[in-house]
């Protein structure tokens, strides 16, 4: 087990039982100060003002949600437009898939560890967070992004797609852009070439080729998909 993995179970043991004993309402919060978001302001306000384009019926999707900071944004940005629909959250909760990382390492020769990355989290812990910040649309879902039935919440408005890496993108865009109302829009996010997590970027960029689909990446990152 590498060291950073090891810090993050060890986190991950002290915030379970700070929620069971103290039920802390962000257990995302940690010592000093600290930029929550793993977009820059200008991709946040892109991410919203998309979404609040959107006119067609659906649900707002969110796909790898983590701890749900960018979920709080974009469903105060509904608030404050009197948008209303429902908001779906899917996530492992547990980080990355043990097959989506080896792919990584094997198939596409990725040197990183992912092993560590956003294990420290819990679907109790998110649904608590956004109920006590009272948004009672937000439903979400513990499941692998690869196998998770989204005909079963179609049709879809939007759709943000951030699982980072190549297989649970290249699996599920299929299957999102089938359930997706005309006039729809998904956003895969870390469509950027020579990065970290240029998974993402392959998955889209041959989606796109498949489809005859535009490729169009928008501040630096975001894939942008229109039905």
């Amino acid at each position: 087990m590498n060291t950073r993995l090891f810090k993050n179970h060890l986190l991950k043991t002290y915030y379970s039982l700070a929620f069971r004993f103290a039920r802390p309402t962000l257990y995302t919060c940690q010592p000093g100060v600290r930029y929550p978001y793993m977009y820059k302001p200008k991709q946040l306000e892109e991410l919203a003002s998309r979404l609040l384009a959107t006119k067609c019926e659906g649900a707002v999707v969110e796909v790898g949600c983590s701890q749900g900071w960018t979920t709080c944004y974009l469903v105060e940005a509904m608030r404050e437009a009197a948008v209303e629909r429902p908001y779906i959250c899917i996530d492992t909760f547990s980080g990355f898939v043990k097959e989506d990382m080896e792919f990584e390492y094997e198939k596409r020769g990725k040197k990183e560890s992912y092993e560590a990355g956003f294990v420290v989290n819990d679907k109790k812990w998110f649904d608590t967070s956004m109920q006590r910040a009272g948004y009672r649309n937000v439903k979400s879902y513990k499941a692998d992004a690869s196998c998770f039935d989204y005909a079963s919440i179609a049709p879809i408005a939007y759709c943000l797609l951030d699982v980072d890496l190549y297989l649970p993108i290249k699996r599920s865009l299929p299957s999102i852009y089938s359930c997706m109302a005309e006039g729809g829009t998904i956003i895969v996010d870390d469509c950027k070439d020579n990065c970290r997590w240029d998974g993402a970027d392959q998955a889209y960029s041959e989606f796109c080729k498949e489809k005859g689909l535009e490729r169009k990446v928008v501040l630096q990152k975001l894939g942008i998909i229109t039905k």
